[in-house]
């Protein structure tokens, strides 16, 4: 439809990202916009388009906060990486975009691009070139010098440098920041418990970051480098790995947020054998210790934000939502698990208007058969997903990301 027109969907349940599924009401959609969520009694005279919702919940698209649009979830994702094309490389941005858009995310989180190149993706979606989901950009993830991520990312040593960083990042278009708090499991030579910054680095870019108004993030799988990314003021975890107890309490009490990305691990253990060796061995090193800390958190009653790290070995662009799925494997209630990946990650992405269902707010909503809180996989699998809107606009898009091969200049003889 276009943005003039008006929808009406109405017949099935409601879930507005903030309580349980409601029967009877109606959303009146106009302009791109949510107008009015009322009981369908209110809409007797209205005359205009509708959309039957019969049989099945209409909730708001979902929020993805930990996305790597240039990662292609190949089993050795740094070397295609670096075998890819720039320009090439720009497409596959845009591709991946909107396969993640098409699984029915709405809104996402790039938490680590390359050259900035996510950002135009942002702009040309944000000006309506492009058709994509709603985005925010990093840019370039923070490190120490040849620590996690340093073939993707600024290094940066002493406080002027972890400044340094920040301010090329928002110089470039970023509206969020991610620094790099411990080891990880795909760059080699590295320990994923092991803190890299100090907490006067951590300190210094947090400070910048929260300056220009933006949420800064960490990176942080083991206990000691949490703990000082938390003392620092960051936002949000990525990842938890080596949740200690004191530690979940400590981020209860501060408001920080978990974005957990068991898809990441679920897919890592999933493929093992097709990893490269160092990645293997962590992931079954880590896989367990990752689900226990997620486990404690929720029993202990930490906010989780859905996050995926789409694009990391296995992880593919489009099965985003199946995060759901493992957070409530995991412990998690259905209801948590989907405020986590509506409501709970737009707040932490900064966007109010969005993940809820609610007057005012821009119509991203999604179609989903039966009760969603009684059939969590409505929503944790795209191939059963019923209808999308982005902005109020009908999504169309294939769900399938394209195949990763290509052709580089060198083998033309160039």
């Amino acid at each position: 439809m276009s943005m003039s027109q008006q929808l009406l969907l109405s017949g099935g349940l409601v879930f507005d990202g903030l309580s349980a599924p409601q029967p009877g009401l109606g959303v009146l959609v106009s302009d791109g916009r949510v107008a009015s969520v009322a009981p369908v009694a209110d809409f007797a005279g209205y005359a205009g388009p509708r959309h039957d919702t019969s049989g099945a919940t209409l909730m708001p698209g979902l929020v993805d906060a930990h996305v790597h649009l240039a990662l292609e979830a190949t089993g050795d994702v740094v070397t295609t990486l670096r075998q890819r094309p720039m320009g090439d490389l720009t497409l596959r941005l845009l591709e991946n975009a909107q396969a993640t858009l098409a699984g029915g995310i709405t809104s996402m989180r790039d938490l680590g691009g390359v050259e900035w190149l996510e950002i135009s993706i942002r702009e040309a979606i944000r000006a309506g070139r492009h058709v994509g989901p709603s985005m925010r950009c990093a840019g370039k993830a923070l490190t120490i010098t040849g620590g996690h991520g340093a073939w993707i990312g600024i290094e940066c040593d002493g406080p002027n440098d972890w400044l340094r960083g920040v301010r090329t990042n928002v110089k470039h278009g970023a509206d969020c920041i991610k620094l790099i708090a411990t080891g990880g499991v795909l760059t080699g030579g590295v320990d994923p418990l092991a803190p890299h910054p100090a907490e006067g680095e951590l300190a210094a870019a947090v400070t910048m970051a929260h300056d220009f108004g933006l949420r800064i993030t960490a990176h942080a799988q083991g206990a000691r480098g949490i703990a000082r990314a938390v003392a620092a003021g960051v936002d949000s975890i990525e990842h938890g790995f080596e949740l200690t107890d004191v530690q979940i309490a400590i981020m209860i009490d501060k408001g920080v947020r978990l974005v957990p990305t068991l898809s990441a691990m679920m897919a890592l253990l999933e493929m093992k054998d097709r990893l490269p060796a160092f990645v293997r061995a962590k992931a079954e090193r880590f896989g367990s210790m990752h689900f226990d800390s997620f486990r404690r958190f929720v029993a202990a009653g930490g906010v989780v934000a859905l996050g995926t790290d789409a694009g990391t070995p296995g992880n593919r662009h489009g099965e985003n939502a199946q995060e759901l799925r493992h957070m409530v494997a995991l412990g998690m209630d259905p209801l948590a698990a989907l405020k986590a990946g509506t409501s709970v990650a737009a707040d932490l992405l900064d966007f109010p208007d969005r993940g809820r269902i609610v007057k005012g707010a821009a119509a991203d909503l999604l179609l989903v058969p039966g009760n969603v809180v009684a059939d969590i996989d409505a929503a944790a699998d795209a191939q059963r997903h019923l209808a999308l809107w982005k902005d109020g606009v009908r999504v169309t898009l294939s769900r399938a990301a394209p195949a990763q091969g290509f052709t580089p200049a060198s083998a033309a003889g160039f």
